[in-house]
């Protein structure tokens, strides 16, 4: 099969190049030092099961309008979320009266892309993901590292025969990939549910520095962290999702059990990369606000957050 992999960092890499090591055809698209890095050296990607060192097929994405649409099965999309309407419609214009195009997954952060997408690329042919368990972090450039089990979570967000035959093929392509493929007929629950996990986790351990189960597993922080996700499953509310209490309760537990990980925001934050406080916590806000509720503890955490990095940003 062929695949374009939009954002050669983390999750982007670790799917590339598990899908290359299966003998597929990959293209990867990066921007700016990552892509000048990519063009000259080898990518370096570590997992215990696995070590990957080798040169990667890079483009820009303007040089997507050079690669023949018809060729592509599906392109991953796995930037940053603030990235998602920027990318959208650089896509739309490459598949602009292209009578075959590929499908488009997006293994991003936050449960807006897939809207958003959709606002540029055809609806039957969106299909939104997730991934569970695993940590995937750059340690510097040209250098990634992986740990924890690899799940994934698929559905698309119209379903239709040929969607469906799609995902299935590409699931048994994932699963000989030594990862485990999970097709689902309500993705938008799948997402929403990590959006809580997120929202519980990732401001404040990056606020806090510290790991992830640290805090859940401490008396002090751990209240925090149940009541952030707390505040999340209220916000699903607002658009039908309807997550009750006893499953904010029973997924709160789950992650007591969770391998600790140092957060995706944590991570962004000592490379002083822009943070997905929006598209976490901000999802949250708005969407308990439309239900006429606040959201305190995620107001707190994000605005401290947001006020705190911004200070140290400023120093540098």
């Amino acid at each position: 099969m062929n695949f374009i992999i939009i954002g050669a960092g983390g999750v982007g890499s670790f799917y590339g190049v598990k899908l290359l090591m299966q003998g597929h055809n990959v293209k990867f698209v990066a921007r700016g030092e990552n892509l000048n890095y990519l063009k000259n050296n080898k990518l370096k990607l570590t997992h215990p099961d696995f070590i990957f060192e080798d040169y990667l097929d890079v483009i820009s994405i303007d040089e997507l309008k050079s690669i023949d649409v018809n060729s592509i099965d599906a392109v991953f999309i796995a930037t940053k979320s603030m990235s998602t309407n920027e990318v959208s419609e650089k896509l739309s214009l490459w598949i602009k009266n292209e009578n075959k195009i590929p499908y488009f997954i997006s293994l991003q952060n936050g449960v807006e892309n897939e809207d958003k997408m959709a606002n540029y690329l055809p609806k039957e042919f969106i299909i939104g993901g997730l991934t569970r368990l695993i940590a995937v972090h750059i340690i510097k450039q040209g250098f990634v590292e992986a740990v924890g089990e690899v799940q994934t979570i698929l559905g698309s967000i119209k379903p239709t025969k040929h969607s469906q035959e799609f995902l299935e093929k590409l699931k048994i392509e994932l699963d000989n990939a030594n990862t485990t493929t999970i097709l689902t007929n309500n993705i938008k629950l799948e997402l929403w549910k990590k959006l809580i996990i997120n929202n519980g986790v990732n401001a404040i351990c990056t606020l806090l520095e510290e790991k992830s189960g640290t805090l859940i597993n401490k008396d002090e922080t751990s209240i925090l962290v149940y009541n952030l996700m707390k505040e999340a499953g209220q916000a699903s509310h607002a658009v039908k999702v309807n997550i009750s209490e006893s499953d904010v309760d029973e997924m709160f537990e789950l992650m007591k059990e969770f391998e600790s990980i140092v957060p995706s925001m944590w991570v962004d934050k000592k490379n002083n990369r822009d943070l997905e406080l929006d598209d976490i916590c901000g999802v949250v806000i708005r969407n308990c606000e439309k239900q006429g509720l606040d959201a305190p503890y995620t107001r707190t955490i994000a605005t401290v957050l947001h006020l705190q990095y911004n200070k140290l940003r400023l120093k540098k």
